[in-house]
This record gives structure tokens, sequence and C-alpha cells, in this order.
């Protein structure tokens, strides 16, 4: 079955993106799991199955297969430590994610 890529984006790609940021916030700077949920704009228990590996699994792997991905990612992250980031254009960012997982061939019009 033919799937269009956004339903493919946000079924695996969107919970992949949240749980790398979750684990990033609280592993590496040290945020507690609420706190990185007020700046992700989730709930804490989304942020422990996160953390739990949970949810987000499925998509790991479409987004480490891409260098382009990781370093929009990344460049979320910094925003979302230093306080820049505006839920607003959290949109905007899976859409560049999308774009280069669809450039990268990594998700197509076929799905996964």
């Amino acid at each position: 079955m033919t799937k269009p890529p956004c339903m493919v984006i946000v079924r695996y790609v969107l919970p992949a993106i949240r749980a790398k940021l979750a684990k990033e916030l609280v592993e590496k700077h040290g945020f507690r799991s609420k706190e990185a949920a007020e700046m992700l704009g989730l709930t804490q228990a989304a942020v422990s199955q996160y953390m739990n590996s949970k949810r987000g699994q499925q998509g790991i792997k479409l987004i480490e297969s891409s260098r382009n991905a990781e370093a929009v990612i990344t460049e979320l992250l910094d925003k979302i430590v230093n306080g820049e980031f505006d839920f607003n254009k959290e949109v905007e960012y899976l859409c560049r994610i999308c774009e280069i997982l669809r450039k990268d061939e990594v998700v197509s019009f076929e799905g996964i």
C-alpha cells in the first residue's frame, strides 16, 4: 500500500525526532524530564516514554541515515536549549527534515 510521505513522517519521523530531542535534553544537557517536556511542548509522561524507548524507535533509523537531517535536528536542539525555539516554527523544521529525507531517498511516495 502506498503511503504519502507526510503520513510516514508523522507516524515514524516526528516521534523519532521528539525521542532524540528528549534524550539529548535530559542525558546530555542535564534537564529534568519535566523541564524537557515543557521545552518540547509535551507531557512528562510522553517524555518518559521517549526516554524509555517506548515511543519513536521505528523512525530513529530513518533520521539517523541522513547526516543532513541530523544536522537540522541538532540546530533545532540548540535553539531549544538556548530558549530561541518558537513552537510556531515546529512545522517548518518538520517540513525541512521531510524534504531532506525525501531528497536523500529515505522517505518516498511509496512510504518506508
